[in-house]
């Protein structure tokens, strides 16, 4: 027994200390790596969220994966850098919103316009990979490539019959004529007003597409909607139509394009600690990702992200109470949530502003409870794609009488006092508390209108004409006012550098308040990934590891790109948690532009 121990002992020692080894060199190697130059290769894969899910399944799950401003600015850096040769883009699944994507086809632009070669490599692409791809000066494609450029489609689900099925009935009361957000669990198809403000949607959504394909192929808007009515190309057949300029196999496309020059990887780029001096004047990025709830942000394998308010919070008031910090910038994705925590978070930066400029930049998604906490700011930029406004509210309940009837479940109740069983799922509202329950509701808008109107400088009745519930897109949100001008994160760096009377070219330090990770963290993280954790997950049997763990998740992860992603993506399961009379200021519809 004693030789085990002495045995087991000199084992830890040598174990401990090859991993303390390990992680010394590696911290070594985090504060020298640097790259060889060259082209720099970036395999587009991926949604590139705003935040890191800093939980810890979350990092492995991820693999250390960037986030989108991580990429952004290493394409901004890159741009500048004098090793960096040129950029191949190897276009796998550009799975992002239409925002992203223009601010992504914005920064690859900027980086043609320094005199460096931009190629983008498809073997096979949709819509948005292609419109990604047309950012580039050449497209090459794998020769048995398929593009299917296929236009846009919106998803309107609804499901009143389902839940008439399960024996529940929804009963909800809103403001506003294109708050139809209740719509999808009240009617079976949609409402005029609904589908007015989709058609819309779409209608600007495509307009944009075409711009994309016109100016990235030098081709009018009539050749863009003949490729797109067409919609299907094979390899020689997209290159005999101007869609590509050649065909070759990866490989051979890195000789052709660059022979001469080295290759760097954008993941090994991004692990680079660039020996610059920061800037002399720091901004803060805060984010509020996902749908707006009470209590601390987290990640939720069912619900999505959730932008919790007392984490938002925190950040806000640590970058109030940072001496050094000069301004904020507030990055929104999100489409809004219960309507206290986004009035919470709205309040925090009233109370920054009043020591600080707040500069708003939008992602995909500002709308409803995200354009709230988003109106204040001193600059509101979206891009053309992003979904905003949605300036309304709603609130309710589900009945679930029948349900419990067909299971045989009895139930009573004892009370006291009229509206005891007020929010109860026994029955529907009395028309005295639906009255009760919107005079509420109507209280609530227009204390919302009256916010946007100060944060716009506008009168309540114009706020009103463009609110009742209705989503713009960002480009629509300029000719309304309640966005200042089309620009991503870029655009609002700018900005910000410009009310600081700071050059736009000079440099600043931008803080963001989630941990960075680093050089050990991503490597490791990365290999559990791609080892250990994979098979793991194939012995599970989940095909995606990255889609979650645990019964719920592998759920949600059978029905990925269904009605449950529908669902999580546009806040509604996040919602049915709150369905207790709480008002909603939550965007009225999901709409996943394909």
């Amino acid at each position: 027994m004693k030789k085990f121990w002495i045995v087991f002992i000199i084992l830890a020692v040598i174990v401990g200390g090859g991993f303390g080894f390990m992680w010394y060199v590696l911290r070594g190697l985090e504060e020298h790596t640097t790259v060889a130059g060259g082209v720099l290769v970036w395999r587009v894969e991926g949604g590139l969220p705003e935040e890191r899910d800093e939980s810890f399944w979350g990092q492995v799950r991820d693999g250390g994966e960037a986030t989108f401003s991580e990429t952004l600015f290493a394409l901004m850096r890159a741009a500048d850098d004098k090793r960096i040769t040129g950029l191949v883009m190897d276009v796998r699944a550009a799975d992002m919103d239409w925002a992203k994507l223009e601010e992504l086809r914005g920064a690859v632009t900027a980086f043609r316009e320094k005199g460096k070669p931009v190629v983008a490599y498809l073997e096979s692409g949709f819509t948005q990979d292609y419109a990604l791809a047309t950012a580039a000066g050449r497209i090459v494609l794998a020769p048995e490539a398929n593009l299917m450029v296929l236009g846009l489609s919106a998803e309107m689900a609804f499901l009143k019959d389902t839940l008439a099925k399960l024996g529940m009935e929804a009963d909800f009361v809103h403001v506003g004529a294109y708050k139809s957000a209740p719509e999808r669990m009240t009617r079976s198809s949609a409402s005029e007003a609904n589908r007015e403000m989709v058609e819309s949607i779409v209608g600007d959504q495509f307009d944009a597409l075409l711009d994309m394909l016109a100016e990235g192929r030098n081709a009018d808007h009539e050749q863009a909607v003949r490729w797109i009515d067409q919609g299907l190309f094979d390899g020689p057949g997209a290159v005999a139509a101007g869609l590509a300029d050649t065909l070759m196999y990866y490989e051979d496309m890195i000789d052709a394009e660059f022979p001469d020059d080295d290759v760097t990887f954008l993941e090994d780029y991004l692990l680079e600690s660039p020996a610059q001096a920061g800037g002399a004047r720091k901004v803060a990025m805060v984010f509020v990702t996902g749908v707006i709830m009470p209590g601390e942000s987290r990640n939720d394998n069912l619900q999505g992200k959730i932008a919790g308010s007392e984490s938002i919070i925190e950040d806000l008031q640590a970058a109030a109470d940072d001496e050094s910090v000069d301004a904020v910038i507030l990055r929104v994705d999100s489409p809004g949530g219960s309507a206290l925590a986004s009035d919470l978070i709205w309040h925090e930066i009233a109370e920054l502003r009043k020591d600080k400029p707040v500069i708003v930049s939008m992602s995909g998604l500002a709308a409803s409870g995200g354009y709230y906490v988003a109106c204040l700011g001193d600059s509101i930029f979206a891009d053309t794609g992003t979904l905003t406004g949605s300036i309304g509210v709603f609130a309710g309940k589900m009945n679930r009488q029948e349900m419990y009837r067909k299971i045989g479940v009895n139930r009573e109740f004892v009370t006291r006092g009229e509206n005891a069983l007020l929010f109860s799922d026994e029955g529907v509202f009395t028309e005295t508390q639906r009255e009760l329950f919107q005079g509420q509701m109507d209280g609530f808008y227009e204390r919302f209108l009256a916010k946007v109107a100060d944060g716009r400088r506008m009168t309540r009745d114009q706020v009103h004409e463009i609110a009742q519930g209705r989503v713009w897109t960002g480009r629509q949100g300029v000719q309304r006012g309640l966005v200042d001008d089309l620009g991503g994160l870029r655009r609002s760096l700018v900005a910000t550098k410009r009310l600081l009377g700071v050059d736009p070219d000079a440099r600043i330090t931008v803080l963001t308040y989630g941990e960075p990770m680093s050089l050990f963290e991503r490597m490791l993280l990365r290999s559990l990934r791609e080892g250990g954790v994979a098979r793991l997950a194939a012995r599970a049997g989940l095909d995606n590891p990255a889609a979650g763990w645990g019964p719920a998740a592998q759920t949600v992860d059978l029905l990925a790109g269904g009605l449950a992603r529908v669902l999580r993506d546009d806040g509604t399961l996040a919602a049915a948690a709150m369905l207790d009379g709480r008002p909603l200021a939550l965007m009225p519809v999901s709409i996943r532009v394909r």
